[in-house]
């Protein structure tokens, strides 16, 4: 059937179709809108006009949407190799800076010798213990009024320096020292491009970062406890912090993000520098599992559990089944606070910094307030059913400054 009395022009129905191409509908809405038609204008009616015009005029203003279209798909695909060359960029402009932050580190250290061992001869019949301890949220290079990269350095220094005292007053108390494990829970540094406007709250750049974590951890913390003599066993967990993006990359984080070249250059250089009691583990996920006499403890950066009993052992018994194996312990950091729940099962390790007076900074601003400090223990073998946790002690940073 074709309508030969139509409300409208063949060019207006023309101009209705090519401003609204590829669109029909569209259409035949905006021709419907002008009043003119004593019925509704349906696609199937504008349909039955469009088969009334001119072949030639229907094929050029159909060629004139199909250009539309082409010209659209054009934007779109620009627009993604627009991203996609930004993030071809940001790769290679992250590669440039773990090859800068592993020259420098390299350089700066290739003629130091290794320090001489200390530790004391097994004494029969004594005690032994595990040292158990927790580093993260260094978050080096960031700025606040009370935390810079300097003091975060005085206390990666006075952390080392506070856990040797404590391994010493426990051999001079009689305990023999089996081994220790340092659990570097991530958030190493606090990256420059983080956020938008992260740099602004940075005293210096990403690579800086990375050296400057690099040099604090060797010389403060790493190399005063494996000059103790003692099999000493790293573990190295990624953070939220330790890339250039939100939350942690959901594959393979432990190898995808900037922690990887800097912890993989920690274990180079202790290892080069004659350590040979100390060995590392850097998995390529988010977390590892470790052993205590038998009881295993998860360690993770935390990012997305809450700091509460409830979240922490919800998240430990979700572990337990990925692992296949019971766990009785869970680490991790990311909460600036330290806590512990249930006899020491479950612990958050606190930051190197607190939050400020004077709302100049983000957790300033957010009214966050938290005692700077890292965490501490000493498990010993058991045979009855209570844990291997035997001691803790609290590192308190807060009269480090400036």
């Amino acid at each position: 059937m074709k309508i030969n009395k139509k409300p409208f022009t063949n060019d207006e129905i023309a101009d209705a179709i090519n401003e609204n191409a590829p669109s029909l509908a569209k259409a035949a809405k905006q021709l419907d809108r002008t009043g003119r038609c004593s019925e509704r204008v349906t696609v199937g009616l504008l349909r039955r006009w469009v088969a009334d015009l001119d072949q030639a005029e229907v094929e050029e203003e159909v060629n004139r949407g199909r250009e539309l279209v082409r010209t659209r798909n054009a934007q779109i695909t620009s627009a993604k190799l627009r991203k996609d060359v930004k993030a071809l960029t940001d790769i290679v402009r992250s590669q440039d800076d773990m090859q800068i932050m592993i020259e420098q580190t390299v350089a700066s250290l290739n003629s130091r010798a290794p320090a001489p061992g200390w530790a004391p001869a097994q004494r029969a019949g004594s005690t032994g213990l595990t040292v158990e301890v927790l580093l993260s949220d260094l978050q080096i290079g960031k700025l606040t009024s009370e935390y810079n990269t300097a003091v975060a350095q005085r206390r990666l220094f006075e952390m080392g320096r506070a856990v040797v005292f404590q391994i010493k007053q426990k051999i001079t108390a009689g305990y023999n020292i089996d081994r220790i494990v340092l659990g570097i829970l991530g958030d190493i540094i606090e990256s420059d491009k983080k956020h938008k406007n992260s740099a602004r709250a940075c005293d210096t750049g990403t690579a800086e970062q990375m050296h400057n974590a690099m040099i604090g951890m060797f010389e403060f913390v790493v190399e005063p406890l494996a000059a103790l003599g003692f099999p000493m066993h790293v573990v190295c967990i990624t953070g939220n912090h330790d890339w250039d993006d939100h939350g942690l990359n959901m594959y393979k984080p432990g190898s995808e993000q900037l922690s990887w070249p800097l912890y993989n250059a920690l274990k180079e250089i202790t290892i080069r520098s004659g350590y040979e009691n100390c060995t590392f583990d850097i998995p390529t996920g988010s977390y590892a599992v470790v052993d205590f006499y038998g009881q295993k403890a998860v360690y993770e950066h935390g990012v997305g559990v809450a700091n509460t009993e409830a979240s922490m052992k919800a998240h430990k018994i979700k572990r337990a089944e990925q692992e296949r194996e019971h766990i009785t312990y869970f680490r991790m950091g990311d909460k600036h606070t330290v806590t512990t729940f249930n006899g020491g099962q479950m612990v958050v390790n606190g930051a190197f910094f607190g939050s400020g007076a004077g709302g100049g900074e983000y957790s300033e601003i957010a009214g966050y307030s938290s005692v700077p400090a890292q965490w501490m223990a000493f498990h010993t073998a058991r045979d009855d059913n209570r844990l291997t946790l035997y001691d803790q002690f609290v590192i308190q940073l807060d009269h480090i400054q400036e």
